[in-house]
């Protein structure tokens, strides 16, 4: 039986240090979020990245001290969670249609990112973080671009 009270302190940090360095860049994507008026901000999405990355890194340590923890169970347990709270972004409307699939889809983005921290990955989390804000900030303009040109207005 593993007393979990032997868990060097340079694991614990390293805990911790993976879990700040996703608060970090969750909120920067939340920051895109919030600027471009969503629902879901930094303190949102800081929680997502933080909170994914410090249980896949506890189940990596885990992993490594004792042999007891599975750091790919922890990530398809955090990413059904995430789905639901996906879910609970998406609404309907009559007049306004379907909305809040793109931030469902963030939150989902920014678990992953989460995810690949605390898995050790923090510049493939870094690059994942730049991923996800172009494709935001990227396919916002040609959105705008292409209701434009349906209103007619490039001619």
């Amino acid at each position: 039986m593993l007393d979990l009270h032997t868990v060097g302190l340079w694991q614990q940090a390293t805990v911790i240090i993976d879990s700040g360095i996703a608060g970090i860049l969750g909120s920067i994507i939340g920051w895109e979020r919030d600027k471009a008026g969503k629902s879901v901000g930094p303190r949102t999405m800081a929680l997502v990245g933080t909170s994914a990355a410090s249980i896949v890194s506890i189940g990596v340590v885990l992993d490594h001290i004792a042999r007891i923890g599975d750091p790919t169970r922890t990530i398809q347990a955090i990413m059904t969670g995430i789905g639901f709270l996906g879910a609970g972004l998406i609404f309907q409307s009559k007049r306004s249609g379907t909305q809040g699939v793109t931030t469902a889809a963030t939150v989902f983005a920014t678990a992953a990112m989460g995810c690949s921290v605390g898995l050790g990955f923090q510049v493939a989390g870094a690059g994942l973080t730049i991923i996800i804000l172009i494709i935001l900030r990227s396919t916002r303009f040609l959105e705008i671009a292409a209701a434009k040109h349906l209103a007619g207005e490039d001619d």
